[in-house]
């Protein structure tokens, strides 16, 4: 069991070719079958659904692994698998840590107890449990990744508090269960320096407590800087640091736009232009206000690099990189339709700006998605990554049905201008392909550029070529 994780973790590359093979096994069998015959009742808009994608099943298998560990109290093996975790830089497909998904495993039992006595705004009881949780674990004065694990119980419960109904507990009380929780993981993280350790799983946890230090806004840059440096291909990270340089939180919108620009050099590298937009996107999402103060030409040239990672890969890495591509791909296709649809009052700086990006979902749809991650797009959620490993079934499966259906909704109104005319928009492997109505075998487009030509030409007519 000690030894367990680097074998998980060296066969994520493989989990989405083995969802390929799957699929192709499927395809096969239909065309077996007969089922894959011309469907007159086919939709409008065709395109394969992935409701696990390989992003969600790798994020699923770690998680589990740090779960399963701390159900049978294997706690030096949990100890040794996180340890081997943070110091690979260990990640999924899309980059989320290996090591934070252990961890939210860990402690995934504790804050499913503690969950009821926070709905009932019972402080107290909610503290025995997280308590328990850490004598269970053991000493941590010494034990760097005991005590990540053991701050991790309290981070999260700290967000239970956060997310706790208005009716469970007076607001001023509410906030103080948060602060408890949240000062309570800075003494446990505090002996350990993530500087010395070099640990990246140990200085984002330092980022999640800043808020009990004196004048957070002045460690902001320094501590986010260092997390970022340790691990900069996790878009978390950044998205992290993005949240709280917005207003809400210990910034200011000019603040805001200069590190998102400097952080942008800083990871070049690994996102090209795209950490400008890793910053924004989910303050964004929550504050579009934040649109009049962001370069919206620097905004979409980051999503054009971000999208252009890992096209071309190595015949060994394309099915990682291919799976990465699709989970960005749908994320930021989601992100712009929300903005497409938006319709809360704004100023004229703030509307030109959201039609600027929001029309980026025309060539993000064309030129890049080829399969649909449902969960990514489901209605109210601010887009974050896969499915949730901590959603119980029924409520993943809501939120796919949810997702699939928001996003049909969205290819239909994008692709208004030719379903109206009777075609079906066809995506492929290869690109989209239209087929005209009464006419079966008409492929119109084998690829993104013949399906789209030039915009003024969008809404022409064009003949079925057979």
């Amino acid at each position: 069991m000690p030894h367990e994780l680097p074998r998980l973790l060296t066969q994520l590359p493989e989990l989405p070719r083995r969802l390929f093979a799957r699929a192709h096994q499927r395809a096969v069998v239909a065309r077996r079958t007969g089922s894959d015959k011309p469907d007159t009742t086919a939709p409008p808009v065709a395109i394969p659904i992935r409701a696990i994608s390989g992003e969600t099943e790798a994020r699923r298998q770690i998680f589990r692994h740090g779960l399963r560990l701390a159900r049978q109290e294997q706690w030096s093996a949990l100890v040794d698998a996180l340890s081997d975790a943070d110091r690979a830089r260990a990640m999924t497909p899309a980059g989320t840590s290996a090591s934070r998904l252990l961890c939210d495993g860990a402690v995934q039992d504790t804050l499913c107890r503690a969950s009821a006595p926070v709905a009932q705004g019972d402080a107290e009881a909610a503290r025995g449990i997280a308590a328990g949780f850490c004598r269970a674990l053991g000493p941590t004065t010494e034990a760097p990744m005991r005590a990540l694990i053991a701050a991790s119980a309290h981070l999260g419960l700290a967000r239970l508090w956060r997310a706790a109904p208005a009716a469970s507990l007076p607001v001023p009380r509410r906030r103080a269960a948060v602060q408890h929780h949240l000062e309570t993981a800075h003494l446990l993280l505090r002996p350990h320096a993530p500087d010395s350790l070099g640990s990246a799983a140990l200085q984002a946890a330092h980022c999640a407590v800043i808020e009990v230090l004196p004048r957070p806004e002045a460690r902001l840059a320094r501590d986010y800087d260092a997390l970022i440096a340790l691990e900069p291909a996790c878009p978390a990270h950044l998205r992290a640091y993005g949240n709280e340089l917005s207003p809400h939180r210990f910034g200011t919108w000019p603040e805001l736009e200069r590190q998102a620009r400097r952080i942008a050099m800083m990871t070049a590298e690994v996102w090209g232009g795209g950490g400008y937009c890793w910053l924004w996107l989910d303050v964004l999402a929550a504050q579009p206000e934040g649109l009049a103060h962001l370069d919206t030409e620097l905004f979409v040239a980051g999503l054009h690099d971000l999208l252009q990672i890992g096209r071309g890969a190595d015949p060994g890495t394309q099915a990682e990189a291919s799976q990465a591509h699709q989970h960005r791909a749908n994320l930021l296709a989601a992100w712009c339709s929300r903005l497409r649809h938006e319709t809360a009052p704004a100023s004229a700086l703030q509307s030109r700006a959201r039609a600027r990006i929001a029309a980026c979902l025309d060539w993000i749809v064309s030129d890049h998605l080829r399969e649909l991650h449902p969960a990514l797009w489901a209605p109210g959620r601010v887009p974050g990554g896969a499915l949730d490993p901590r959603l119980p079934a029924s409520e993943a499966d809501a939120l796919t049905a949810q997702g699939t259906a928001a996003a049909q909704a969205a290819l239909r109104d994008l692709f208004a201008h030719h379903v109206s005319r009777g075609r079906s928009v066809v995506f492929t492997d290869q690109g989209i392909a239209l087929k005209p109505g009464g006419c079966t075998s008409c492929t119109l487009a084998p690829c993104a550029a013949l399906a789209y030509p030039r915009r003024n030409l969008r809404d022409e007519d064009p003949p079925c070529l057979t």
